[in-house]
């Protein structure tokens, strides 16, 4: 029995205290950290039994529960071929429902990203277009109508501008109650005009307004990975964009990376950050060291980034980010795409899951299972996850419901994959949040889980990575703890919902109030 001790109206000012306490006991843990099985964690790749209709040329993927049942559906944008949406049956296998529900575009597709934009109770679907014999496709908005069907109403909404489209995140960003997305454009001169990223600000009337200019955001690069976090613990989600390095963007500028600090009032301010020196593909954050700060990890096509390798920066808490690659050992040097920061084996810290290939090369993926004292070990080999290709996007999520996360492959010239976890005995916790005041998926909320010693923070992510989109259900590992003695719940809208003593194991659903 989940019992609420605690519901406040209050920014998250008040949870800095929280973050100053996670710092001060950050060495303890550590050094105290609970004792685990040390037997790797196995996949298993059941492509052939779960899925239908797996055709090749992938290039992102998205777990998301469009009819509320319980189970997390898969929607996988390709190349060439049609989209598809895979409805989960619950019994370990998946049909094709594309035609059904009306969403197998066909206009050589990039990223997707779930969320409900009219807060309405149902997962409507963001898809960008643009790579390929499409270039310069518009992109799409896909309404759900709560019976199994949608409708694109992109260009009623006001966001199907042509651009060479490559990614998209969603957020809250004015904490207005409704989703708002940002997308990034690629402007390489020889293949189109050129545009820049693009901010929508969502209006709540099935209509979005371009704000990108006036909240300073417009960034002319070419545009790539993005993703929201409120890394200086403030209670606004602030912006990450990765440029790919290009000799023809002038100025030359525009080909570094950009990460805007949200201002509060709409606006916002580049941050005078080494995160900003450099150009990327993919992006994610998570806290991988439990100190209450969100990390960021920077995934590399060769030769961009002037180290040749992938970057981990650990957040100071202060503003202020350090380069922990050498020393944390995943400066994986493949072209690198995807990037996920998942804990795939549950015990208690977020491992890295990257994935490399993309249209360059065939390259190794990596999973770097994180040892729990600042550094990290690839067993992607050990675990059957290792997999050498052109690897494009991956989405992970539990869609068994049996407590470990699983993952879709995306690869650009070869049939995607799909490994379910075989997990382990170590103990965990989902939890789907339901905002009434914040939007409706819940995007941007916060959550802290504290059990004994360990000290968890996620976030609900509107997209990151690189073309694709993890599950919404926020996911916990928690090693041998038997209860969780606080779950601490930080909505956007401000308001602060504390549970104690809640039982591991389970799938929970947390409605705001």
């Amino acid at each position: 029995m989940i019992k609420s001790i605690k519901t406040q109206n209050t920014k998250r000012n008040l949870l800095n205290k929280s973050f100053l306490f996670f710092s001060i006991i950050f060495v303890s843990v550590i050094c105290e950290k609970t004792v685990i099985s040390q037997t790797v964690t196995t996949f298993t790749d059941v492509t052939s039994i779960a899925l239908v209709n797996n055709t090749a040329r992938g290039m992102g993927a998205a777990w998301g529960d469009y009819d509320n049942d319980g189970l997390i559906d898969l929607y996988v944008s390709n190349y060439k071929d049609k989209n598809i949406l895979y409805k989960n049956t619950g019994n370990d296998t998946f049909s094709d429902i594309s035609d059904l529900a009306n969403v197998g575009n066909m206009g050589a597709s990039t990223d997707i990203a779930w969320g409900d934009y009219n807060n309405d109770g149902f997962l409507d679907l963001f898809l960008v277009n643009g790579l390929g014999p499409g270039y310069g496709d518009k992109k799409v908005l896909y309404k759900n109508n709560g019976d199994g069907t949608f409708d694109d109403i992109a260009e009623k909404a006001g966001i199907d501008n042509l651009a060479f489209g490559m990614c998209i995140s969603l957020a809250d960003y004015d904490n207005d109650g409704l989703l708002d997305a940002y997308f990034t454009n690629n402007a390489h001169v020889m293949i189109c005009s050129g545009q820049s990223n693009k901010l929508f600000k969502n209006n709540g009337d099935d209509t979005f307004t371009d704000v990108t200019e006036e909240a300073g955001v417009d960034d002319y690069g070419n545009g790539m990975g993005t993703a929201w976090c409120d890394y200086d613990n403030d209670g606004d989600q602030d912006l990450y964009l990765l440029n790919f390095v290009n000799s023809n963007i002038d100025p030359p500028e525009n080909n570094l990376s950009a990460l805007y600090n949200n201002n509060g009032d709409g606006t916002f301010t580049l941050s005078e950050n080494a995160v900003n020196r450099i150009g990327g593909h993919g992006v994610a954050w998570g806290d991988y060291n439990n100190d209450g700060n969100m990390d960021v990890y920077i995934a590399n096509v060769k030769d961009i980034l002037p180290s040749g390798k992938n970057i981990l920066y650990m957040n100071d808490g202060y503003g202020t980010f350090t380069d922990v690659t050498d020393s944390t050992g995943v400066g994986d040097e493949s072209d690198s795409t995807e990037i996920t920061w998942v804990d795939f084996d549950n015990d208690g810290d977020l491992d890295l899951h990257v994935v490399s290939g993309g249209i360059a090369a065939p390259s190794e993926s990596r999973l770097y299972q994180n040892n729990g004292d600042g550094t990290f070990t690839d067993i992607a080999q050990e675990a059957g996850i290792l997999y050498r290709g052109f690897g494009e996007g991956a989405s992970w999520g539990d869609y068994d419901n049996d407590g470990d996360m699983d993952v879709y492959l995306v690869n650009y010239n070869e049939p995607n994959i799909l490994y379910r976890n075989n997990g382990n005995t170590n103990h965990w916790i989902e939890i789907q949040t339901k905002g009434t005041v914040s939007n409706a998926s819940g995007i941007g909320t916060r959550v802290k889980a504290v059990a004994g010693e360990l000290h968890q923070i996620r976030e609900v992510s509107g997209g990151d990575g690189f073309c694709s989109q993890d599950s919404l259900v926020v996911h916990f590992g928690l090693g041998t703890h038997v209860v969780i003695d606080s779950l601490d719940v930080q909505w956007p809208s401000g308001k602060v919902q504390i549970f104690e003593n809640v039982e591991v194991d389970q799938i929970l659903t947390i409605t705001e109030d």
